[in-house]
């Protein structure tokens, strides 16, 4: 997967999708009365292991059971790629990742305690210009 001479200089856990306060507590209480009080759902966004190296950014999707990376989800080279300012919030950072070669964008949220590694990642992509 790297190339030679390639290596890794950042890793993290970040989530790909938000999943809003207001629909699980609206998926929950659905679930409760569905179910006449004995059940209740919430709902959590997929967790995904990012790493990048000087020229490329992986993401993995992540086993929850044993910790570590599943299978490759996704490939972009830093070349081509810009994402937004960061978004810092009380418990996640977020920018968005623009792929200029696909013209697709995809959100990208780090989770608090994983600051130092957004920095460095959102230092290796260029800032689009709006």
């Amino acid at each position: 997967m790297l190339e030679p001479g390639e290596q890794v200089e950042t890793t993290s856990l970040v989530n790909l999708s938000e999943v809003s306060f207001k629909k699980n507590i609206a998926m929950g209480l659905a679930a409760a009365v569905l179910s006449g009080g004995t059940m209740t759902v919430a709902a959590a966004p997929q967790p995904m292991y990012l790493a990048t190296t000087g020229e490329r950014l992986f993401l993995f999707q992540a086993n929850q059971v044993f910790a570590k990376p599943d299978r490759h989800v996704a490939t972009f080279h830093i070349k081509d790629v810009k994402r937004s300012e960061v978004k810092r919030g009380l418990v996640k950072h977020s920018f968005v990742l623009f792929d200029e070669s696909l013209g697709s964008a995809l959100r990208i949220f780090f989770p608090r305690f994983a600051k130092s590694e957004l920095d460095v990642v959102a230092g290796q992509i260029t800032v689009a210009t709006v």
